[in-house]
């Protein structure tokens, strides 16, 4: 019989992924067999030639099967790093993305004092809770629709040990705010639904057959959610307090528009992603 070593597994798999249309096939191999294996990535080309015996070939060619029909690799694996920690992500949440990190970034350079934020639609709670980490005096409100996604946000911030400094909320965008006692914030911030039902045709099959359609889809135009953010979000703000959300591809004209439409806001500005997309919008009342 056949001893199957580290390397062999790679070279077949990423074969096997090409041939199936996988993105990023050799990445994707590695992440699983070092999963499967309970090594890194570092550690699997440092044992290139270890034998995979039989137990962990069954794991293994398992999720080869389930990856060939584009299952993602971070619900497959239950993790993705975000922000350099690692995030429990499974079907009920939407798989953090390395844009939203600049959403975080621009919060943490501004910040000169201890504030109140408010994360909605947090999800798995990486903006929440990556924020959380970072700045221990702030007090952190985050809310979701879905009572699902809470529980996978309140296992990321007892993970991350600090549960105790972010109020989980269940509700439609600021409904479950309003029963605080102090509905104000200095900050709300939000990774919302923005992408237009007419373009599900065009995401990959990784985020349309299986992301949270909740979490993805936002109307015909994709701005659904953050129209509605935008009209209600300056009741919730202090003074002088800002509206920071992430947006899609080509969406900054309209979200523009809507927020010099109010008389709300003072100001708004944009912040390029990694590809020179317009992907943040800041907008001070």
């Amino acid at each position: 019989m056949k001893i199957w070593r580290v390397i062999d597994l790679i070279q077949w798999t990423t074969e096997y992924f090409e041939r199936h249309n996988i993105p990023n096939p050799r990445l994707d191999v590695e992440l699983l067999l070092g999963h499967v294996l309970q090594k890194s990535r570092l550690q699997i080309y440092l044992n290139f030639d270890m034998p995979v015996f039989q137990e962990h070939l069954l794991v293994f060619r398992n999720l080869i099967k389930k990856r060939s029909a584009h299952t993602p690799v971070s619900y497959l694996t239950n993790h993705r790093e975000f922000m350099s920690l690692d995030f429990y992500v499974d079907s009920r949440v939407l798989i953090p993305r390395p844009d939203t990190e600049i959403l975080i970034e621009m919060v943490l350079e501004q910040q000169e004092r201890p504030c109140r934020l408010l994360d909605i639609g947090t999800g798995c709670g990486a903006i929440a809770i990556s924020l959380a980490v970072n700045l221990l005096d702030w007090e952190i409100v985050a809310t979701d629709i879905s009572a699902e996604a809470l529980d996978v946000a309140q296992r990321n911030a007892d993970k991350h040990n600090c549960a105790n400094r972010i109020t989980f909320l269940q509700g439609d965008l600021f409904e479950a705010v309003k029963e605080l006692e102090n509905t104000r914030f200095d900050w709300i911030v939000s990774n919302p639904p923005y992408v237009s039902i007419k373009d599900r045709s065009v995401l990959a099959p990784d985020v349309h057959n299986y992301e949270p359609e909740v979490a993805l889809f936002a109307g015909v135009d994709g701005l659904n959610i953050i129209r509605r953010i935008i009209a209600e979000a300056p009741e919730f703000l202090n003074p002088k307090g800002k509206l920071v959300l992430e947006i899609g591809y080509n969406q900054s004209r309209d979200v523009q528009e809507l927020i010099e439409s109010s008389a709300m806001y003072s100001d708004c500005q944009f912040i390029q992603d990694y590809s020179g997309i317009e992907r943040v919008v800041v907008a001070s009342t």
